[in-house]
């Protein structure tokens, strides 16, 4: 599929290969004999969430752009609108599970969260399939004053692909969290894009990721800011082993208008491997003056005298850079709200973590 994703805001010098998706990530192309069955999405609704029939189809755009959007849309076998209302008394949970019967999992998902409601959305794509595809779109919109934390969790083996596409809209003082942990996959590709166009409407992102033999990872994650007062915490932390090839794309758009908005970006990369590929793009545009903007990236190995430390007082080498991993990983982790999911996400890096020094 020939889409062109991930596009960064504003194109910079072409050799750098960083505009957009390579096309290692380009969408999957249709199967002739369509996609195979997925199995129903049915989570139990708490107090406070209803289904609903609002699609959001005149919704801004996903960080993986428009053409994207109009594909997942298109080929979605599990759709599912929310609606929430008040405080929700529990996380809504979405599980899907690739395997040889049920091999692709498109999903699009809705969620509009009502004047001052709270609710927390969990997604979670496990399991290995021969080509298997998991790919999502998920549209929030937060009314005036509302909170929503979308956690997204991908375990999946090496022979899936993985696409995730998050829009968001804000209304005023409204709060959206999201936290991204890509842990599989031989392709991942993901793009989120918040809208900040009302006063004092606030969007964090928390995400993690790990690449290691020949996987393709790309990442492009854009805040825009109108409103006044805004708030961004983009944040990212990453592990590559491998052959790994990674690209992320950070942008903080001030736009004019957005008077005191302040965005923060960062990204901190381990590299295990001296063959590992790692690009990284962080960007801020202003179109207004009194704003706040920062970004920063840390790329390097395990620093050895830190290792040398923590062997010494007797933790083995994999037990070192397990902790030294999980100090990155855990703002991200800790948000999860189900300590089963937080506690299989600790044990599946570390198992990726064991692979890699065995290997």
């Amino acid at each position: 599929m020939n889409t062109t994703m991930n596009r960064l805001p504003v194109s910079t010098w072409n050799p750098l290969g960083v505009n957009y998706a390579p096309a290692s990530a380009a969408l999957p192309d249709v199967p002739a004999d369509g996609w195979a069955a997925a199995e129903a999405l049915s989570p139990a609704l708490p107090a406070g969430v209803t289904a609903s029939n609002a699609d959001f189809a005149d919704f801004a755009e996903s960080g993986m752009g428009k053409e994207a959007d109009a594909w997942l849309t298109a080929n979605a076998n599990l759709v599912n609108h929310l609606a929430a209302a008040g405080k929700a008394d529990a996380p809504v949970v979405f599980e899907t599970t690739l395997d040889a019967a049920h091999p692709h999992a498109l999903t699009y998902l809705t969620v509009d969260a009502t004047t001052n409601s709270d609710v927390t959305v969990v997604q979670v794509v496990r399991g290995d399939a021969e080509n298997g595809v998991s790919a999502n779109l998920t549209r929030i919109r937060a009314a005036e004053g509302a909170h929503v934390l979308l956690v997204q969790v991908q375990l999946l083996g090496n022979r899936a692909r993985r696409w995730n596409a998050v829009a968001i809209e804000e209304a005023t003082s409204a709060r959206v969290e999201q936290v991204r942990i890509e842990l599989g996959g031989c392709v991942a590709a993901c793009g989120a894009r918040a809208v900040l166009d009302h006063n004092k409407c606030e969007y964090d992102l928390d995400a993690v990721y790990f690449g290691h033999s020949n996987d393709v990872l790309d990442f492009n994650d854009v805040s825009v800011h109108t409103g006044k007062d805004t708030l961004c915490e983009m944040h990212t932390a990453g592990v590559l082993t491998g052959n790994a090839d990674k690209i992320l794309r950070g942008t903080v758009d001030f736009r004019r208008g957005a008077k005191r908005g302040v965005g923060h970006e960062s990204e901190d990369v381990l590299l295990f491997s001296p063959n590992a590929r790692n690009r990284t793009a962080p960007l801020i545009l202003c179109g207004e003056e009194e704003v706040e903007g920062q970004h920063a990236a840390s790329v390097g190995r395990l620093d050895e005298n830190k290792l040398y430390y923590l062997r010494s007082r007797g933790l083995s080498e994999a037990q070192a850079r397990r902790l030294m991993v999980d100090a990155r990983f855990a703002p991200a982790i800790d948000k999860i709200p189900l300590e089963t999911l937080r506690d299989e996400v600790r044990e599946n890096v570390a198992g990726r973590l064991n692979d890699e020094l065995d290997g």
